[in-house]
């Protein structure tokens, strides 16, 4: 199986960095269901260089370090022949890779979103139809976490776990899939209730992302301060209440929860919605709590929290002059983004 990671990110870089290392060590499956190709793909960059020339330095959760010698590419044309596309770019870029990557992918191929937020397999859908045809658009999420301080170099910052599904019903090739995917340190399910884990972590991104950009402060200050805390659980409250009413239940205990373990787990990191503010890059706040908001326009839920996180966000965004829309950006994220 030949696998394409898109987005050199933090994620995109650990992810491609796992898979190579899976796939080259001695005991690699042989067979024809194992990995016999990685590539990493993303816009030409300082860190994909470093990459290129010296290998991804990785550091480990236990502050050992790895250099992981990854195949990457620029040319959108490289991507051909992939069987497995897993896209970690930004929300708002979905629609711009699918169109780019379109006529390099065939109706057999699978397409794996780990995307922040909602909308994306649906975008990448509409923009990779082909004259009725299209590659095969997954659902997944991961709870792992890593930051890319300086180009060319990942920080692994928090373990987790990767689920994947269909927007229907469960498949042979989903469990196919899970299992390639299930490498050391990269641990991977099929989950029959994708869409569960999907607003699962959108509440978690919906609490901590916009407090944190806003604050300026690490994930910590989530479970740390109590008025962020409190902040973080309104929030949490809105989205489950629109979950609940798409019958995507949930419980707020739990997520409330989850919150907290999440910014416990990554919190010296900084959420990619405040490395965005602080560096002018467009945030990710319409995938996150802009679809929040929206989801709960059509249902007749009010949710002023989110629609306040939205507010703001967009205008400390508007009050940056050196704001960026280039659709191949990549910043470094963890588990709260």
């Amino acid at each position: 199986m030949r696998i394409t990671i898109v987005g050199a990110g933090a994620m995109g870089s650990l992810v491609a960095a796992r898979l190579t290392q899976a796939m080259t060590s001695p005991g690699a499956d042989a067979s024809g269901d194992a990995i016999e190709r990685v590539l990493l793909y993303g816009r030409p960059s300082a860190h994909l260089d470093a990459v290129q020339a010296r290998g991804l330095r990785l550091t480990e959760l236990d502050g050992s370090e790895q250099t992981v010698a990854i195949e990457t590419a620029s040319d959108p044309a490289d991507v051909r022949g992939s069987d497995v596309v897993i896209v970690l770019v930004k929300a708002w870029a979905s629609s711009a890779v699918g169109e780019t990557l379109r006529p390099y992918l065939t109706r057999e191929s699978i397409v794996l979103t780990l995307q922040n937020g909602l909308g994306n397999a649906s975008a990448l859908r509409t923009s990779m139809l082909d004259r009725g045809v299209r590659p095969h658009v997954w659902l997944g999420v991961t709870t792992q976490a890593a930051i890319r301080p300086e180009p060319g170099v990942v920080q692994h910052t928090g373990s987790g776990i990767t689920a994947i599904g269909r927007r229907t019903t469960m498949n042979d090739r989903v469990h196919a899939l899970a299992a390639l995917l299930d490498v050391p340190n990269w641990r991977t399910v099929a989950v029959e209730d994708i869409h569960r884990w999907v607003w699962r972590k959108l509440a978690v991104n919906c609490a901590i992302n916009p407090l944190t950009a806003l604050a300026g402060l690490p994930n910590a200050a989530i479970a740390s301060d109590p008025g962020l805390r409190e902040a973080a659980n309104r929030l949490a409250a809105e989205v489950v209440a629109v979950a609940n009413a798409q019958r995507i239940a949930h419980d707020l205990g739990d997520v409330a929860s989850a919150i907290e373990d999440v910014a416990v787990a990554t919190g010296s990191n900084h959420s990619s919605m405040l490395v965005d503010l602080e560096s002018g890059q467009r945030t990710e706040i319409d995938a996150i709590n802009g679809a929040v908001v929206s989801e709960g326009c059509r249902l007749g839920i009010q949710t002023p929290a989110n629609d306040l996180m939205v507010a703001l966000i967009r205008a400390r965004e508007g009050a940056s002059s050196t704001t960026k829309a280039d659709a191949g950006s990549e910043e470094a994220e963890s588990a709260a983004d």
